[in-house]
C-alpha cells in the first residue's frame, strides 16, 4: 500500500475531531438534530483549518444510512464511499476548473436528477471564489430555489470575491486560524501516536510555523519527522524547518532596547550567514515586538497567547525597559520596514533594509514623558502658567531621567504672562461642548443663540455622534420660533445633513431643547461666518500656539516635534 502523508491520514472523519472549529461543528449538529439544514452553505477561512474536511463530514453526516444524524458512522457504505471520494451522490469538484460558465451549467442540469443511493445529493465546491462572474450567475436561479434533494457546501479561502448575491443565499460559517496552544496539544497526541518524542520547544516551533493553520503543522511535523528523527532537539528542527532561533530574536530585541547598535549588526550578521530570510526574521522581530507593547501596556501574561515559560520571563524583562507608546513605535517601524521588504522589485537587498531599520531602532533615544516636559519648563518659566498645551513626543535631553516612566498626555504650556511676546489680535473666545458662551453686553442675542447651539451640539452627540460631527463643522445662521438654519461649510457634509433620517433626529434634539417644535433647514455657510465654526477655531488656536515663542522654544529645546494641540487639563487647585 502506498504510504499516506499525515495531513491526510490524519483527515478528521467527525465533527468531534475538527480541530479548532467547536463554534462551526456544534451549529451544524444542532441543525441537523432539530431537522432545519439549509440547502446552502458557505464555509470560509485561512488555508488548511478545516474547510474541505468540515464539508465531507456534513455530507456523510446527512447521507449516513442511520442519519441524518449529528455524527456519521463512519461504519456504513454511504459514509465509507464519501471519505473515499467515490460516492455517486457527493460532487467535489474545484472551482477553479469550472471558470467556464458551460461546464457549470452541465453540472446545474444534474441537479435535478434525483439521488442513486442516498438521501441527499450533495455539490461541494472548493475554492469557489475562482468561478467566473457568469458562472455565478447561473448558479443563482438554482441556489435561490433548488430541489429538495439538493444541498450545496461552497469553501473558499475568499469570501470577499464571492458574489453577493450567491453569498446572500448561503449560510456563513467562518473557521478561525487554530490558537498555538490548540495546535501544541494536537501535535503531542500526534506526536505520541506516531511512536516519537519531541520535545514541546519541537511543538511550539512547529505550531508557531504553521501560522494557525492545522495542516500545515502536520506537513511540518512530518518534515521534522523525516528528516531529523523521532526524538529530533530545537536546534536540528529549526535547521529542517529554516526558521530562525528564538534566541536571537529576543538577542536583537534586547540590544535595541539598550541601544547597543554595533551588538544588532553582529547579530544580524550571524542572521545572514545562516540562511535566514531577511523578511520572516522582520515579522519574527514585529511578533516579539507585538508581545512587548502588550506586556507593558498591560501586564497581563495571557494575552501571550501559548508561549513557554522561559520566552514570557525573557519579555516581562524586556518590557519593564521601555514604555508602551515606545514598543509600539518600534513596532510601527518595522511594519514600515516588513511592508518595503515585501516588494522585492524595489528593495536592493533586503538585509540591508533590515540592519538599517535595526540600527534606526538601536539608536532612536526614548520618548520622555510629556509631565517631565512639562515640570521643566514650568521651572524655566519661573512663574505660574496658563493655556493651550501641546501634545509633544520629545527626545531626552541630556541630563534628562531616562528611567521608564508611565507616559502620559499632557499639555505643554503657553507663555507666562510675564514674557514677551509681539503683540497679535486676541483670538475670539472657544466654546467647549455644554458650556454655554459668557455673556457679551453688546451682543444679547448672539450670546443667546450660542447659548442654544452648544445645549443643541450637546444632545446631538448624545444620540449620533456621526452626526454631531457634521455640525461641528457649520453654525447656526438664523433662529426664530419655528426654524433653525444652520450653515454647513462642506458640500459632502451639507448633503449628508440633508438626509431625511438626520433632519428628523436634528429636529427632535432642537426641539427637546427649544421646548417647542423647530424646523431644520441646511444651507451653505454665509462668509461672515465662515471664521465662526468649531473647526475654524481649532485651526486658529493650532497657529496661535505653535506661533507661541514658548512652545517653539520647548520643541527647539527637547528635539521634539509637535502631535497635535488641545486645551489643557486644569491641575488640583487650577480653575479651568
Amino acid at each position: 500500500m502506498s504510504y499516506q502523508v499525515l495531513a491526510r491520514r490524519l483527515r478528521p472523519q467527525r465533527f468531534a475531531d475538527v480541530v479548532g472549529q467547536e463554534h462551526v461543528t456544534r451549529t451544524l449538529q444542532a441543525a441537523i438534530s432539530a431537522g432545519r439544514v439549509a440547502h446552502a452553505f458557505l464555509l470560509t477561512g485561512p488555508r488548511g483549518v478545516g474547510k474541505t474536511t468540515t464539508a465531507r463530514v456534513l455530507a456523510k453526516a446527512l447521507n449516513c444510512e442511520a442519519g441524518p444524524a449529528p455524527e456519521p458512522c463512519n461504519t456504513c457504505s454511504t459514509c465509507r464511499e464519501i471519505a473515499e471520494g467515490s460516492a455517486f451522490d457527493v460532487l467535489e469538484i474545484e472551482g477553479a476548473s469550472h471558470t467556464l460558465v458551460d461546464k457549470l451549467r452541465d453540472l446545474i442540469e444534474t441537479v435535478g436528477h434525483r439521488p442513486i443511493k442516498s438521501r441527499f445529493k450533495i455539490f461541494i465546491i472548493d475554492e469557489v471564489h475562482m468561478l467566473s462572474q457568469h458562472s455565478f450567475n447561473a448558479l443563482l436561479k438554482t441556489l435561490e430555489e433548488p430541489p429538495p434533494h439538493a444541498k450545496f457546501v461552497f469553501a473558499t479561502t475568499d469570501p470577499h470575491k464571492v458574489l453577493a448575491t450567491v453569498a446572500s443565499r448561503c449560510q456563513r460559517y467562518d473557521l478561525r486560524r487554530i490558537d498555538l496552544g490548540t495546535l501544541v496539544v494536537h501535535l503531542r497526541q500526534t506526536v505520541a501516536d506516531e511512536g516519537a518524542a519531541l520535545s514541546d520547544e519541537v511543538l511550539t516551533l512547529i505550531a508557531r510555523e504553521a501560522e494557525g493553520s492545522l495542516r500545515d503543522a502536520q506537513s511540518l511535523l512530518e518534515q521534522v519527522l523525516t528528516a531529523a528523527g523521532g526524538d529530533a532537539g530545537e536546534a536540528a528542527a529549526r535547521e529542517v524547518l529554516g526558521a530562525a532561533d528564538r534566541r536571537l530574536v529576543m538577542s536583537v530585541a534586547d540590544a535595541v532596547l539598550a541601544g547597543d547598535a554595533a551588538r544588532c549588526v553582529r547579530e544580524l550578521t550571524a542572521l545572514y550567514e545562516h540562511g535566514y530570510d531577511a523578511q520572516r526574521f522582520c515579522r519574527d522581530l514585529l511578533e516579539h515586538f507585538r508581545h512587548l507593547a502588550v506586556l507593558a501596556a498591560t501586564g497581563e501574561r495571557a494575552l501571550l497567547a501559548a508561549l513557554p515559560e522561559a520566552e514570557i520571563a525573557v519579555l516581562e524583562q524586556q518590557a519593564a525597559r521601555r514604555s508602551a507608546d515606545d514598543l509600539q513605535r518600534c513596532f510601527a517601524l518595522l511594519l514600515e520596514a516588513d511592508e518595503a521588504l515585501a516588494q522585492p522589485a524595489r528593495t536592493v537587498d533586503p538585509q540591508l533594509v533590515l540592519e538599517m531599520r535595526v540600527l534606526r531602532l538601536a539608536t532612536l533615544p526614548p520618548l520622555l514623558p510629556v509631565e517631565d516636559i512639562l515640570e521643566r519648563l514650568e521651572r524655566v518659566s519661573a512663574g505660574g502658567v496658563r493655556a493651550s498645551g501641546v501634545a509633544t513626543s520629545a527626545a531626552r535631553a541630556p541630563d534628562a531621567d531616562t528611567s521608564p516612566r508611565r507616559p502620559s498626555s499632557a499639555a505643554a504650556p503657553a507663555r507666562p504672562a510675564s514674557a514677551p511676546a509681539a503683540p497679535r489680535p486676541p483670538a475670539p473666545p472657544v466654546a467647549r461642548p455644554g458650556a454655554a458662551s459668557p455673556p457679551t453686553a453688546a451682543r444679547p442675542e448672539t450670546s443667546t443663540h450660542d447659548d442654544f447651539w452648544q445645549r443643541f451640539l450637546e444632545r446631538v452627540r448624545g444620540e449620533r455622534l456621526a452626526v454631531y460631527m457634521m455640525l461641528v463643522a457649520g453654525r447656526p445662521v438664523g433662529l426664530d420660533d419655528e426654524v433653525l438654519r444652520i450653515g454647513i461649510d462642506s458640500e459632502t457634509m451639507r448633503r449628508d445633513a440633508s438626509r431625511r433620517e438626520v433632519i428628523e433626529l436634528l429636529q427632535a434634539a432642537a426641539g427637546a431643547v427649544a421646548g417647542r417644535p423647530l424646523r431644520i433647514e441646511i444651507g451653505p455657510l454665509p462668509p461672515e461666518h465662515a471664521d465662526d465654526t468649531a473647526i475654524a477655531r481649532g485651526r486658529r488656536r493650532t497657529e496661535d500656539t505653535l506661533a507661541d515663542p514658548m512652545v517653539q522654544a520647548a520643541v527647539e529645546i527637547f528635539g521634539g516635534e509637535v502631535r497635535g494641540v488641545r486645551e489643557r487639563r486644569p491641575r488640583g487647585g487650577e480653575t479651568p
